[in-house]
């Protein structure tokens, strides 16, 4: 049976053939002592222990040097990186394709990465121990560890380019982290996925849900799947997201990361890996398109092609349960559309109360928040009062308008929003449609059986009835539960699919909160009473989520700040996409949030606050010109961009008002040329270059007598700015020191 809380990690002693955290952790500790970012000695250290740790399995190994450039399509500065990926191979008996095993090494400036992704390089490692323990099998296993994920997913697309065609039918295992703990969700796979989840269905506690892979696209982050998923790649992309207000964080480390999380993950991917060696991965190609659903007993698919129709099953059950209770005058037509109109009023009311929970807390405390996601390190008492916001909403309303819309003619609007919700949905978002239809499907399918019982069978009625429920709640409950883990900002979802539940249960509800007599005071003063206790419970959950997340009663607080210097001019800059929540940040910025698009191009115009900052004496990166030539109206420049400090990220942009870029390639990479807009329209970050530097090859229509570039290096050593001092009892998040000068040539 699926638990939806993570497995009970084992201990070292577990069998040899088995996962175990512990021995998984014992990697991760290894790796996680410091930050590893691309570039830096920790980086090359890491690199080091994973080949050792491979080759003492007896893994064929290598290292894959490239040059990665991964377009996302969108505007901004384009990411490169010399990317150094690790790879392992066992190859198979018989081999029908690869089994791809993937996961990142690299990290943010300033978190030792334990989760981020020291938890998919544990499991690969001991999971690699593991199938070690067995003889050769069938298909051939490789172990990816990538570079450069979080910079641009540049070590995925050096790896897809090059030898993604030498795998094979590959079907890739990719494991990530955008937290520290909670059960693992496959929440994307390739199409066609009928024999992905089949294989899914057979590992220990999976969860998968077609409708998260929308969510995912609905959130600033991306993976290393998405390169693979391009390069035709098949398989699952598999996270954990709880805890997340430890994600890129300094407290990012071993202690803070759930080995719980860590067994089940493992679990998963020592299962799928054994069954994937052995099967023909040919049959992966062929096959359909499947929606797919956790509850407690395992997953649950069923063909894509029933989307659409299930969906109008659902409004057709919902027209049916409407005409039989309007042919026995329970109902009437101007009332089910006032009480469908009052369904979306509930369900818009419960998704704003339960906002307001949380944004009225950050008003309060917004230093409570993590500074990349914006969450508290423990949430949960926000999270219950957030849901108990939303069900005293609904019972509120319910109070204020049933004398006018009874609980069933209530609970029959909402069917049919949902109905209605739901053919919208699979006509437009497919895969999405599922969370509505399913569970508003089994409660239409009882309802109507319900009203189709003999009137004098009343237990039957109320049977059938509360059975649909039930199954509806096994449905929802993963779900609205399962939901916060992407942030509280996301429960206001949560709050609306709970807001549905009790809205289809308020025939129930009715039963123990009969309407009043008038001639009754106390019923008068029962009716009130539930909402206003609901109220208080709700409001006494939100201030023990304060007083849980006060200053010093949780792991140090988080600011982020980051350091520019211009070296032509000596000013230099503190600036922050966060904004000041403490004396320590407002003391450093002191200025409204603008866009400093000179001192941090690589920001793309983001506004940001700031303040005056002491200059420090930092060398200014180098350019020196190779190469300038005019051909047929077109201006050739061939560049060597480098640091006189040793950084190890280069940036370079081209100002608009001087010339247009027609093509460029660095460090022999073509990349692309209409990508950044604004001042600086042109421009490219290189990570991990070389002491010597790296070449830029520049093509221009030139429009005036100079071109003008802003270039840069970047470090993460705060300590090198005269005077400054972290702040007491904090931690500082993704720290940056910039330098920049600008060139015209």
């Amino acid at each position: 049976m699926v638990e939806m809380a993570p497995n009970a990690p084992t201990g070292p002693d577990a069998p040899a053939e088995a996962f175990s955290a512990t021995r998984a952790m014992t990697h991760i500790s290894a790796i996680a002592d410091e930050p590893r970012p691309i570039g830096s000695a920790q980086h090359a250290e890491a690199r080091t222990y994973l080949l050792d740790q491979l080759e003492s399995l007896g893994w064929a190994t290598e290292v894959q040097e490239s040059i990665g450039v991964f377009d996302f399509g969108v505007d901004g500065t384009q990411p490169i990186a010399a990317v150094a990926n690790v790879i392992a191979t066992r190859p198979g008996t018989a081999s029908t394709g690869t089994v791809l095993l993937a996961a990142h090494y690299d990290t943010v400036a300033g978190s030792p990465g334990a989760g981020d992704d020291g938890i998919g390089v544990g499991v690969l490692l001991e999971t690699a121990r593991a199938l070690s323990t067995a003889d050769a099998p069938r298909n051939t296993v490789m172990i990816l560890l990538t570079d450069a994920e979080e910079v641009g997913l540049l070590g995925a697309e050096a790896f897809t380019r090059e030898r993604s065609k030498e795998l094979g039918t590959a079907v890739v295992l990719n494991h990530e982290a955008r937290g520290a703990g909670g059960a693992p969700m496959t929440f994307r796979m390739s199409s066609p996925n009928t024999e992905l989840i089949e294989v899914l269905a057979g590992a220990p506690g999976a969860f998968a849900d077609s409708s998260s892979e929308a969510t995912f696209e609905a959130l600033p982050n991306e993976s290393d799947f998405t390169p693979f998923a391009q390069a035709g790649l098949h398989g699952y992309d598999t996270a954990i997201t709880a805890d997340s207000a430890y994600y890129h964080s300094p407290i990012d480390d071993p202690a803070h990361l759930s080995a719980a999380s860590l067994q089940q993950m493992g679990d998963i991917t020592l299962a799928l890996t054994r069954e994937l060696a052995g099967k023909d991965l040919s049959a992966i190609r062929v096959g359909g398109e499947q929606i797919v659903t956790t509850l407690p007993w395992g997953l649950l698919w069923y063909p894509q092609s029933l989307e659409i129709p299930l969906a109008i099953a659902v409004l057709v059950l919902t027209i049916v349960l409407v005409w039989v209770l309007r042919r026995r005058g329970s109902l009437t037509l101007p009332r089910v559309a006032l009480s469908a109109a009052a369904a979306i009023v509930l369900l818009v009311a419960a998704g704003a109360a339960s906002f307001a929970v949380w944004r009225l807390a950050l008003l309060i405390d917004p230093a409570q928040a993590s500074a990349v996601v914006g969450e508290p390190y423990r949430p949960i008492l926000y999270r219950v009062a957030m849901l108990l916001a939303g069900l005293a909403t609904v019972i509120s309303v319910f109070a204020l308008v049933r004398r006018w819309l009874s609980a069933v003619v209530l609970a029959v609007g909402m069917l049919l929003v949902l109905g209605l919700a739901g053919v919208l949905l699979a006509f437009t978002l497919p895969g999405v449609s599922g969370a509505v239809v399913q569970p508003a499907l089994i409660v239409a399918t009882g309802a109507v059986i319900a009203v189709l019982v003999p009137e004098r069978r009343t237990a039957a009625r109320s049977g059938v009835y509360l059975l649909a429920l039930a199954v509806a709640a096994m449905m929802l409950g993963p779900a609205v539960w399962m939901g916060f883990d992407i942030g509280l900002n996301a429960g206001p979802l949560s709050a609306v699919l709970l807001a549905v539940f009790v809205t289809l249960a308020l025939p129930f509800i009715e039963a123990v909160w009969p309407l009043p007599a008038d001639a009754v005071p106390w019923r008068k003063l029962w009716m009130a009473a539930v909402p206003v206790l609901l109220v208080m419970v709700t409001a006494a959950g939100w201030a023990a989520g304060l007083v849980a997340n006060r200053e010093d009663a949780t792991d140090p607080r988080q600011e982020m700040v980051a350091y520019s210097l211009d070296a032509d001019t000596k000013k230099a800059l503190w600036a922050s996409g966060a904004a000041p929540a403490s004396d320590w940040s407002r003391s450093l910025l002191s200025e409204p949030a603008v866009p400093l698009e000179d001192a941090f191009p690589a920001y793309g115009g983001s506004a940001l606050w700031h303040g005056a900052a002491p200059a420090a004496e930092l060398s200014a990166p180098a350019v020196t010109v190779i190469r300038d030539v005019n051909r047929g109206g077109t201006r050739e420049l061939t560049l060597r961009l480098s640091s006189r400090r040793g950084a190890s990220t280069l940036g370079l942009w081209v100002d608009a008002g001087s010339a247009t870029v027609r093509s460029a390639s660095v460090a022999s990479r073509d990349i692309p040329t209409d990508r950044s807009k604004g001042k600086w329209s042109f421009g490219f970050r290189f990570y991990g270059a070389p002491v010597d530097g790296v070449e830029v090859r520049l093509a221009l229509d030139q429009h005036a007598t100079g071109v003008t570039l802003r270039v840069a290096d970047s470090t993460d050593d705060l300590s090198v700015v005269p005077g400054f001092t972290p702040p007491q009892g904090r931690v500082l998040v993704t720290p940056e020191v910039v330098v920049t000068r600008t060139v015209t040539l």
